[in-house]
């Protein structure tokens, strides 16, 4: 079992141990975009307490597997096509959904609930930047890290590193980030009101859904697929650049 300390980056725990992710989510702790941060400032930056968080963490230790891979060990190839056919699809799916829902909601409650109208323009777009987003993860950087995977192939991929798509992605992810916060103000925290109707309770349950699934989502990519990308990049200019040194001039 890895280590549990207040002074390991939260994202590094979150990838050794894929069941401290509920725990995370428990207590609101941002373990994807802000994943390089100790555990101790996570806690912190969330108001949550850290004492509270290790005996979860500890607790979580002693039960049963969960059902979860342990996507750390993975290739990269893996994780990609894991990442297209789950979260990807996931997103795609809610996202179908939230076009009928949410102008719906709005249309209907909009004069007892004018925060819907933000809502509205929010998800809007949310769903904007995260479709594509994905595209752009689908047909350039995800093939990229595929043929990184390929030990035997020679890379011919544009003649800068992967580091600079990866760097746009973990951009966007801070956008999508701070958009879910807003939908979580707009929301009151997903709940919705008392006297809601069906459709209310469903618009607001599948945006707790897409946003715990983007959590996690952004955490494999941030915190596992994108550091493997750049250590392969590395790893294959070193060895490019061994072979150089000792060819014969």
């Amino acid at each position: 079992m890895p280590r549990i300390d207040a002074s390991v980056p939260i994202g590094k725990i979150g990838a050794d141990m894929p069941r401290s992710l509920a725990v995370f989510e428990r207590f609101g702790l941002d373990y994807c975009c802000q994943g390089v941060r100790t555990l101790r400032e996570a806690c912190r930056m969330s108001n949550a307490d850290l004492d509270e968080v290790l005996r979860a963490l500890c607790e979580m230790t002693g039960e049963a597997a969960g059902s979860e891979r342990d996507w750390a060990s993975a290739t990269m190839t893996e994780l990609a096509d894991h990442i297209e056919r789950t979260h990807h699809a996931f997103a795609r799916e809610s996202f179908a959904r939230l076009a009928v829902l949410v102008p719906k909601v709005a249309a209907h409650h909009g004069a007892a609930h004018p925060e819907l109208h933000d809502l509205e323009r929010v998800v809007a777009r949310l769903r904007e930047e995260m479709l594509d987003h994905m595209i752009r993860e689908d047909r350039v950087l995800f093939p990229w890290l595929r043929r990184l995977d390929r030990k035997s192939e020679i890379h011919t991929g544009p003649p800068w590193s992967v580091r600079r798509p990866i760097d746009c992605m973990m951009h966007d992810h801070n956008e999508v980030g701070q958009m879910f916060r807003e939908i979580k103000d707009l929301t009151n925290n997903f709940t919705p009101p008392d006297n809601a109707c069906a459709s209310f309770r469903a618009m607001v349950g599948l945006l707790r859904d897409l946003e715990r699934d983007t959590h996690v989502h952004i955490h494999k990519e941030n915190n596992i697929l994108f550091p493997a990308g750049v250590r392969a990049e590395e790893a294959r200019a070193g060895a490019v650049h061994g072979h150089a040194a000792e060819s014969p001039n």
